[in-house]
């Protein structure tokens, strides 16, 4: 599987100012120029942008995995978080990357663990549907700064 990097338009950033645990709230201008990735699960017919941070951290804490280390040579920390991705399902709000603007290091790391961040993701997301089910989505560690809050429509509870 290829990855997909984009951008989100600064308009649906606008569009959805109430949305809550989102990186850089408030900041548009921000939000829309960090480069997200596009990954495509099986669990539902939903577009899921998970975004690239600089100082991701450890990607597993000790109460669970909540991204994928990525790191640069100048961002040793970066990484995808999976606590942070969107559910955007019109393309008129994505902006795909047409020449690379990370470095070729992350790139390939990106496209090499391909079927490693879509599996983990996958296993986030339906932990985070089972914690929601259960009304626990907002007190469990792992999913309490989980951006999906905004799209629990989504979902099958």
């Amino acid at each position: 599987m290829e990855p997909i990097l984009c951008y989100i338009r600064e308009i649906y950033f606008k569009k959805h100012s109430d949305f809550k645990k989102v990186l850089d709230p408030g900041d548009t201008s921000k939000q829309s120029k960090r480069t997200h990735l596009c990954v495509k699960v099986e669990i539902d017919s939903n577009q899921y942008y998970i975004p690239l941070r600089n100082n991701l951290g450890a990607p597993v804490r000790k109460f669970g995995r909540i991204g994928h280390s990525v790191p640069s040579s100048k961002r040793g920390n970066a990484g995808l978080d999976y606590r942070y991705a969107m559910i955007i399902n019109d393309s008129k709000y994505i902006e795909t990357q047409t020449e690379l603007k990370i470095p070729n290091s992350q790139y390939r790391c990106i496209k090499n663990d391909m079927d490693s961040i879509v599996k983990e993701f996958e296993t986030y997301l339906r932990g985070y549907i089972k914690a929601a089910k259960k009304k626990r989505n907002e007190k469990e560690p792992l999913y309490r700064e989980s951006s999906l809050i905004n799209f629990i429509d989504y979902f099958d509870i």
